[in-house]
């Protein structure tokens, strides 16, 4: 296909680098923008702020508002430094009882229990044939010794002569009344039969509590007797073991985590008290104004910003401009001789020139090696052609220093300087004396539409069309 008429079925897509690079090289108006709008929204919102924070009544009303903000933050100390005293005095309360629990520091695998059966038999009888019977005090007598027995007041007694705190004591007794089950109602019926238990990390240990506690029996009964009624107590069966209780490995498990969490609790209630902080009353109208004024700023820079960005974008979409070479190559499918810098452009600063450097476009002081290297193409394409005709939409001096380059390195071929031929009734008049044409165009300056109009010309007389040559 004719590249020349190519343009017509172009369809124009948008190249992200050159989109990012045209929005920096605007780098300076972009930052001019972002610091006026800055200064004009933050100004405004802090000058603003700060005489409404002045008014009298507003600054009662924030007086107001500090003197209850301090209230609150002492009533939060007061609360969470009480809260940490609890929680340390309940550690500390858990910590003594792992440690001097006797229960706690017994192996669930080998634990030695001491027990013995008790028969307490009363006088009730059944009189047959009578509607009214005599009150049955078995029941409360049983209840009786189950209760004295896991009390505070007896377990003292029996500390006392086992050297024993009696809280530590009541977790290693327990009494238990004896059952049975009836199989034809199904259901369970309490028997006679009180069951005391003792537990211990021997049996030596274990069997004294016991004896301690049978001892006692005696006084209890004649206690009891007097109180409630008349009965017998006989102990039945006596036996020491060893057992082991799963129930008694979760319990210690539980008591370890209850610890922990204390612990975590008490990290993060002295965590939260630090995070507290006394309210601030310094001279707040300032501050006010002062936090609104940067904060507003930095919003109207970065509005400014995208204000600029937002117009280059639309600039650089709707533009008709040339704004690289490579756009000349993949519109018309024409070959790019070589690229030439600007001349007489004042020098850049380092941003643009590190800018130019990443973009890849030429730099001032490349200009003799570029003309060495287009006119090395030029002759290249040229073939039999003994005239060249320069031409393009670039500034007059743009095409005149390119043929001026074109005559210095190709001597052997006739160069003619014709300018815009869509402009210039000379340059008209002077291409069809030509063999060939090379235009010279230049970005920001030459539009698309003219380089298609310049290449219709160079169609429509029949002449060869050798590449472009463009300034930066």
């Amino acid at each position: 296909m004719d590249p020349m008429y190519t343009q017509n079925n172009y369809e124009h897509e948008v190249d992200l680098k050159d989109l990012i690079f045209a929005i920096l090289h605007q780098w300076k108006p972009i930052l001019v923008i972002a610091i006026a709008f800055a200064v004009l929204l933050g100004g405004g919102k802090g000058f603003l702020t700060y005489r409404s924070q002045s008014d009298p009544e507003t600054a009662a009303q924030k007086e107001e508002d500090y003197q209850k903000a301090v209230e609150q933050y002492e009533n939060d100390v007061d609360y969470s430094e009480h809260e940490i005293q609890n929680i340390q005095a309940a550690i500390e309360s858990q910590q003594n009882y792992l440690e001097k629990s006797i229960l706690m520091n017994l192996s669930p695998y080998s634990i030695y229990e001491a027990q013995s059966d008790l028969f307490i038999k009363t006088d009730y009888e059944i009189m047959p044939g009578m509607i009214y019977q005599n009150i049955d005090y078995t029941n409360t007598i049983l209840q009786a010794y189950q209760s004295v027995i896991t009390s505070t007041a007896f377990l003292e007694t029996i500390g006392s002569s086992n050297q024993l705190d009696p809280q530590y004591l009541q977790e290693l007794v327990s009494v238990e009344r004896g059952s049975i089950s009836a199989v034809e109602s199904g259901s369970t019926e309490l028997t006679n039969i009180l069951t005391i238990k003792v537990k211990h990390t021997n049996a030596e240990d274990a069997q004294k509590i016991l004896d301690s506690i049978l001892k006692q029996i005696d006084i209890l009964h004649r206690q009891i007797k007097k109180d409630i009624g008349e009965h017998t107590i006989q102990a039945i069966n006596n036996s020491c073991g060893s057992i082991v209780d799963w129930a008694l490995a979760d319990n210690q498990s539980m008591e370890m985590i209850r610890l922990q969490n204390l612990k975590t609790t008490l990290s993060e209630k002295e965590a939260a008290l630090k995070e507290l902080s006394m309210p601030s009353n310094i001279n707040s109208s300032k501050i006010d104004a002062l936090k609104s004024a940067v904060k507003y700023g930095v919003l109207g820079g970065v509005l400014g910003g995208f204000v600029v960005v937002f117009f280059i974008c639309v600039w650089f979409l709707m533009s008709d401009k040339l704004y690289s070479p490579k756009e000349l190559r993949s519109r018309f499918q024409v070959k790019v001789l070589g690229s030439l810098p600007m001349a007489g452009k004042p020098r850049q600063n380092f941003i643009d020139a590190w800018l130019n450097r990443l973009e890849g476009r030429v730099r001032q002081n490349d200009a003799d090696s570029e003309s060495k290297l287009i006119a090395a193409n030029i002759k290249n394409q040229s073939g039999s052609s003994k005239t060249i005709f320069i031409a393009g939409c670039a500034d007059p001096e743009s095409v005149t220093q390119v043929a001026a380059y074109l005559r210095e390195h190709l001597p052997g071929i006739q160069i003619i300087s014709g300018g815009n031929i869509l402009q210039n009734a000379d340059a008209i008049l002077k291409l069809p004396e030509c063999d060939s044409i090379v235009l010279v165009e230049q970005c920001g300056i030459s539009s698309y539409q003219a380089i298609e109009l310049e290449m219709e010309k160079i169609r429509d007389l029949k002449k060869e069309l050798l590449g472009f040559v463009v300034f930066e």
